[in-house]
Protein backbone atom coordinates (compact mmCIF):
# COMPACT_ATOMS: atom_id res chain seq x y z
CA UNK A 1 0.00 0.00 0.00
CA UNK A 2 1.07 3.39 -1.04
CA UNK A 3 2.55 5.29 1.91
CA UNK A 4 2.86 2.09 3.85
CA UNK A 5 6.50 1.34 6.00
CA UNK A 6 8.75 -1.37 4.49
CA UNK A 7 9.26 -3.92 7.07
CA UNK A 8 12.12 -3.76 9.28
CA UNK A 9 12.32 0.11 8.93
CA UNK A 10 12.97 1.82 12.24
CA UNK A 11 12.54 5.71 12.23
CA UNK A 12 15.42 6.94 13.96
CA UNK A 13 14.74 9.49 16.90
CA UNK A 14 15.44 12.45 16.20
CA UNK A 15 16.62 15.35 19.24
CA UNK A 16 13.86 17.94 19.61
CA UNK A 17 14.34 21.21 17.94
CA UNK A 18 14.60 24.59 19.48
CA UNK A 19 11.66 26.33 18.64
CA UNK A 20 13.09 29.19 15.73
CA UNK A 21 12.75 32.78 16.72
CA UNK A 22 11.81 34.82 13.16
CA UNK A 23 13.25 37.59 14.55
CA UNK A 24 16.51 36.14 15.44
CA UNK A 25 16.46 36.17 11.31
CA UNK A 26 16.47 39.81 10.64
CA UNK A 27 18.97 40.83 12.59
CA UNK A 28 22.39 40.34 11.04
CA UNK A 29 23.77 42.49 8.62
CA UNK A 30 22.30 41.02 5.07
CA UNK A 31 19.15 40.74 6.41
CA UNK A 32 19.28 44.25 7.33
CA UNK A 33 19.49 45.15 3.99
CA UNK A 34 17.02 43.01 2.91
CA UNK A 35 14.37 44.49 5.27
CA UNK A 36 15.89 47.93 4.31
CA UNK A 37 14.41 47.81 0.92
CA UNK A 38 10.82 48.33 2.68
CA UNK A 39 11.92 51.19 5.36
CA UNK A 40 9.59 54.40 4.90
CA UNK A 41 10.17 56.48 2.14
CA UNK A 42 10.21 59.95 4.03
CA UNK A 43 11.80 61.89 1.33
CA UNK A 44 11.59 63.06 -1.91
CA UNK A 45 14.44 63.73 -4.19
CA UNK A 46 13.32 66.00 -7.37
CA UNK A 47 15.37 65.90 -10.69
CA UNK A 48 14.36 67.08 -14.21
CA UNK A 49 10.67 67.08 -12.88
CA UNK A 50 10.60 63.42 -11.61
CA UNK A 51 9.70 62.70 -7.99
CA UNK A 52 12.21 60.21 -6.51
CA UNK A 53 11.32 58.00 -2.94
CA UNK A 54 14.02 57.47 -0.34
CA UNK A 55 14.27 56.65 2.84
CA UNK A 56 16.66 59.56 4.81
CA UNK A 57 17.91 57.70 7.14
CA UNK A 58 19.78 55.25 4.62
CA UNK A 59 20.66 57.96 2.44
CA UNK A 60 22.62 59.70 5.58
CA UNK A 61 24.02 57.11 6.60
CA UNK A 62 25.40 56.24 3.16
CA UNK A 63 26.32 59.61 2.44
CA UNK A 64 28.32 62.29 4.40
CA UNK A 65 27.22 64.95 2.64
CA UNK A 66 23.36 64.06 2.63
CA UNK A 67 23.64 63.86 6.87
CA UNK A 68 25.54 66.90 7.10
CA UNK A 69 22.77 68.55 4.54
CA UNK A 70 19.82 66.99 7.17
CA UNK A 71 21.59 67.24 10.42
CA UNK A 72 23.23 70.80 9.96
CA UNK A 73 21.91 74.29 9.45
CA UNK A 74 20.74 73.79 5.91
CA UNK A 75 17.77 75.31 4.34
CA UNK A 76 17.01 71.41 3.20
CA UNK A 77 17.64 70.13 7.02
CA UNK A 78 13.50 69.68 7.47
CA UNK A 79 11.90 69.49 3.90
CA UNK A 80 10.39 66.42 3.35
CA UNK A 81 11.13 67.49 -0.70
CA UNK A 82 14.21 68.60 -1.92
CA UNK A 83 15.32 69.48 -5.91
CA UNK A 84 18.73 68.48 -7.22
CA UNK A 85 19.52 71.00 -9.97
CA UNK A 86 21.90 69.83 -12.89
CA UNK A 87 21.66 66.07 -12.15
CA UNK A 88 20.79 63.57 -14.78
CA UNK A 89 17.95 61.60 -14.06
CA UNK A 90 18.91 58.02 -15.08
CA UNK A 91 22.56 58.54 -13.61
CA UNK A 92 21.23 59.29 -10.34
CA UNK A 93 19.20 56.32 -10.18
CA UNK A 94 22.35 54.34 -11.29
CA UNK A 95 23.62 56.27 -8.52
CA UNK A 96 20.71 55.40 -5.51
CA UNK A 97 20.34 51.32 -7.09
CA UNK A 98 24.29 50.86 -6.18
CA UNK A 99 24.37 53.17 -3.33
CA UNK A 100 21.14 52.08 -1.20
CA UNK A 101 21.24 49.18 1.08
CA UNK A 102 18.40 46.16 0.30
CA UNK A 103 19.12 47.09 -3.78
CA UNK A 104 23.02 46.91 -3.69
CA UNK A 105 22.68 46.74 -7.17
CA UNK A 106 26.04 45.71 -9.12
CA UNK A 107 28.27 48.33 -11.46
CA UNK A 108 28.11 47.97 -14.85
CA UNK A 109 29.83 49.49 -18.62
CA UNK A 110 26.98 51.45 -18.73
CA UNK A 111 26.64 52.77 -15.41
CA UNK A 112 30.39 53.18 -13.76
CA UNK A 113 31.54 56.10 -15.33
CA UNK A 114 28.22 58.06 -14.66
CA UNK A 115 27.97 56.91 -11.01
CA UNK A 116 31.60 57.33 -10.08
CA UNK A 117 31.43 60.93 -10.16
CA UNK A 118 28.15 61.31 -7.92
CA UNK A 119 29.63 58.80 -5.61
CA UNK A 120 32.65 61.12 -5.45
CA UNK A 121 30.57 64.36 -4.90
CA UNK A 122 28.12 63.01 -1.99
CA UNK A 123 31.02 60.89 -0.68
CA UNK A 124 29.56 57.34 -0.50
CA UNK A 125 32.64 55.31 0.14
CA UNK A 126 30.92 51.82 -0.68
CA UNK A 127 30.36 53.38 -4.15
CA UNK A 128 33.14 54.38 -5.09
CA UNK A 129 35.03 51.09 -3.25
CA UNK A 130 32.86 49.41 -5.50
CA UNK A 131 33.68 50.90 -8.93
CA UNK A 132 37.77 50.68 -7.70
CA UNK A 133 36.97 47.21 -7.88
CA UNK A 134 34.97 47.05 -11.31
CA UNK A 135 37.36 48.89 -13.07
CA UNK A 136 40.63 47.30 -11.70
CA UNK A 137 39.19 43.72 -12.24
CA UNK A 138 37.96 44.78 -15.82
CA UNK A 139 41.61 46.40 -16.36
CA UNK A 140 43.37 43.10 -15.52
CA UNK A 141 40.98 40.93 -18.33
CA UNK A 142 41.21 43.36 -20.83
CA UNK A 143 45.31 43.99 -19.84
CA UNK A 144 47.59 44.99 -22.74
CA UNK A 145 44.91 45.66 -25.21
CA UNK A 146 44.17 48.86 -23.90
CA UNK A 147 45.67 52.00 -26.10
CA UNK A 148 48.32 54.13 -24.74
CA UNK A 149 45.50 57.07 -25.31
CA UNK A 150 42.99 55.07 -22.69
CA UNK A 151 44.86 53.72 -20.13
CA UNK A 152 46.29 57.57 -19.81
CA UNK A 153 42.75 58.06 -19.59
CA UNK A 154 42.03 55.55 -16.84
CA UNK A 155 45.25 56.77 -14.31
CA UNK A 156 43.81 60.32 -14.86
CA UNK A 157 40.11 59.03 -13.77
CA UNK A 158 42.08 56.70 -11.18
CA UNK A 159 43.95 59.73 -9.93
CA UNK A 160 40.91 62.10 -9.62
CA UNK A 161 38.35 59.85 -7.66
CA UNK A 162 41.26 57.99 -5.57
CA UNK A 163 40.72 55.05 -7.08
CA UNK A 164 43.53 52.80 -5.49
CA UNK A 165 43.02 49.01 -7.65
CA UNK A 166 41.95 50.98 -10.27
CA UNK A 167 45.60 52.90 -10.40
CA UNK A 168 47.70 50.61 -9.68
CA UNK A 169 46.51 47.85 -12.40
CA UNK A 170 46.74 50.73 -14.70
CA UNK A 171 50.43 51.03 -13.81
CA UNK A 172 51.55 48.28 -14.45
CA UNK A 173 49.57 47.99 -18.09
CA UNK A 174 51.25 51.58 -18.81
CA UNK A 175 54.57 49.98 -17.72
CA UNK A 176 54.30 47.60 -20.38
CA UNK A 177 53.19 50.08 -23.11
CA UNK A 178 55.90 52.25 -26.02
CA UNK A 179 57.94 54.82 -24.67
CA UNK A 180 57.76 57.01 -27.36
CA UNK A 181 53.71 56.94 -28.22
CA UNK A 182 53.00 57.30 -24.69
CA UNK A 183 55.03 60.15 -23.39
CA UNK A 184 54.23 61.97 -26.31
CA UNK A 185 50.13 61.87 -25.86
CA UNK A 186 49.51 65.39 -24.94
CA UNK A 187 47.44 63.98 -21.90
CA UNK A 188 50.61 62.36 -20.58
CA UNK A 189 52.10 65.58 -18.88
CA UNK A 190 48.57 65.72 -16.59
CA UNK A 191 49.50 62.32 -14.46
CA UNK A 192 51.06 63.29 -11.89
CA UNK A 193 55.13 63.11 -11.20
CA UNK A 194 54.51 60.32 -8.24
CA UNK A 195 52.15 58.20 -10.75
CA UNK A 196 54.76 58.16 -14.07
CA UNK A 197 57.82 57.55 -11.20
CA UNK A 198 55.51 54.29 -10.31
CA UNK A 199 55.56 53.45 -13.95
CA UNK A 200 59.07 54.12 -14.22
CA UNK A 201 60.43 52.01 -11.44
CA UNK A 202 57.37 49.32 -12.41
CA UNK A 203 59.02 48.88 -16.03
CA UNK A 204 62.77 48.74 -14.63
CA UNK A 205 61.95 46.49 -11.96
CA UNK A 206 60.11 44.08 -14.52
CA UNK A 207 63.11 44.18 -17.40
CA UNK A 208 65.25 43.55 -14.33
CA UNK A 209 63.59 40.54 -13.83
CA UNK A 210 63.89 39.39 -16.82
CA UNK A 211 67.26 39.72 -17.57
CA UNK A 212 67.83 37.58 -14.52
CA UNK A 213 65.52 34.85 -15.46
CA UNK A 214 68.03 34.55 -18.57
CA UNK A 215 70.67 34.67 -17.16
CA UNK A 216 71.75 38.24 -18.67
CA UNK A 217 72.54 39.93 -15.18
CA UNK A 218 74.94 36.74 -13.78
CA UNK A 219 78.22 38.21 -14.91
CA UNK A 220 80.53 39.86 -12.31
CA UNK A 221 81.69 43.38 -13.22
CA UNK A 222 84.41 44.95 -11.23
CA UNK A 223 83.40 47.74 -9.24
CA UNK A 224 85.42 51.19 -9.20
CA UNK A 225 85.00 54.14 -6.74
CA UNK A 226 84.00 57.19 -9.19
CA UNK A 227 86.38 59.46 -7.08
CA UNK A 228 89.09 57.12 -7.03
CA UNK A 229 90.01 56.60 -10.65
CA UNK A 230 92.56 58.07 -11.41
CA UNK A 231 94.03 55.82 -9.13
CA UNK A 232 93.11 53.12 -11.77
CA UNK A 233 96.06 51.97 -14.37
CA UNK A 234 95.23 53.44 -17.86
CA UNK A 235 94.72 50.76 -20.12
CA UNK A 236 96.90 50.77 -23.45
CA UNK A 237 95.17 50.89 -26.99
CA UNK A 238 95.64 47.44 -27.79
CA UNK A 239 94.31 46.04 -24.23
CA UNK A 240 91.08 48.61 -25.47
CA UNK A 241 91.45 46.98 -28.57
CA UNK A 242 90.87 44.11 -26.95
CA UNK A 243 87.93 43.81 -25.52
CA UNK A 244 84.97 44.10 -27.27
CA UNK A 245 82.06 46.85 -26.42
CA UNK A 246 79.59 45.74 -28.69
CA UNK A 247 77.28 42.66 -27.54
CA UNK A 248 75.26 40.77 -30.60
CA UNK A 249 71.95 41.83 -30.61
CA UNK A 250 70.26 38.27 -30.01
CA UNK A 251 72.31 35.60 -27.74
CA UNK A 252 75.24 37.86 -26.71
CA UNK A 253 77.55 36.71 -23.84
CA UNK A 254 79.68 37.43 -20.85
CA UNK A 255 82.94 35.16 -20.11
CA UNK A 256 82.14 33.30 -23.17
CA UNK A 257 78.82 31.71 -21.55
CA UNK A 258 75.75 31.58 -24.36
CA UNK A 259 72.71 33.19 -23.05
CA UNK A 260 69.00 32.84 -23.96
CA UNK A 261 67.22 35.13 -26.66
CA UNK A 262 65.55 38.03 -24.73
CA UNK A 263 62.80 38.50 -27.58
CA UNK A 264 60.48 36.64 -26.35
CA UNK A 265 61.10 37.22 -22.22
CA UNK A 266 60.64 41.44 -23.59
CA UNK A 267 57.89 40.92 -26.07
CA UNK A 268 55.42 42.22 -22.96
CA UNK A 269 57.53 45.44 -23.45
CA UNK A 270 57.49 45.71 -27.34
CA UNK A 271 53.81 46.84 -27.44
CA UNK A 272 52.83 49.19 -30.37
CA UNK A 273 49.27 50.57 -28.59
Amino acid sequence: MFGAKPTGFTVPDEAPTAPVDRHDLCTDENSQKRLSLFAQHDLIIKIENTKLHVNKEQLMAESPVFEKMFTSDFKEKDKQEIELDGKDLNSFVDFLRCTLPGIDEKLADKTVHSVIPLADEYQTSNTLRKADEFLAEKSKVIGDKITSEQIITNILQAELYQLPSFLEESITIASRKSFDKFVKNPKFDEITSETRMKIALKRWSDIDAVLKSTGHLNHTSESVDFYKFYDQPVPSPSQLQSVSTVPSAVGFSFGGSQQRDLSVQLKPFMQTN
